[in-house]
């Protein structure tokens, strides 16, 4: 039950809670770790039409793809951005990055669509920078947001959480 309060929460709670998508829309999920995952799962619970994990590790991607993930890219790929605005016609509708890798914190706002709409929940090193140009966020109606533990309160999520483990909502189904 300990991941329930950190990783788990922080990657449903920012879905369920801060970027609340639309079914039919999209997300780009930047790291698949334990809160990029959960992230995934809860994309899925909200009925994303595509879902897509960006990690630099295919075992991740792969585990990603079993929990709901539509579509897997290589972090390291050059043309990371573009491939995000091919897979969601145009660019994803939200996007988060766990990582706090300044290149993948800048693609998590680079490869949205005008209006989409980021969370950044990766607590960086001190003193790390990101270079993303104002005028993109303003040109485009960027939303650019910070999240701390999925804006969730914790006696009301958890048990959201088990409910929706209980439900079936969200078990690794290996492929």
């Amino acid at each position: 039950m300990a991941p329930l309060g950190c990783g788990v929460m922080t990657g449903m709670g920012t879905v369920l809670n801060h970027l609340k998508p639309a079914p039919g829309s999209s997300i780009a999920v930047f790291g698949a770790g334990a809160v990029g995952l959960a992230a995934v799962m809860a994309a899925r619970i909200v009925g994303c039409r595509e879902i897509i994990a960006v990690d630099i590790r295919a075992n991740r991607l792969d585990v990603a793809r079993a929990v709901g993930a539509t579509h897997a890219i290589e972090g390291s790929a050059d043309d990371l951005v573009d491939a995000i605005i091919r897979a969601t016609d145009g660019g994803a509708h939200y996007s988060m990055d766990t990582t706090g890798v300044p290149k993948i914190a800048e693609s998590s706002i680079l490869c949205l669509r005008k209006r989409g709409r980021s969370a950044q929940v990766a607590a960086a090193k001190p003193g790390t920078r990101y270079s993303v140009d104002p005028t993109q966020l303003l040109s485009r109606g960027i939303d650019l947001g910070v999240v701390v533990e999925g804006d969730i309160v914790p006696s009301q999520f958890i048990p959201q959480m088990i409910d929706f483990y209980r439900r079936d909502c969200c078990h690794y189904k290996p492929s």
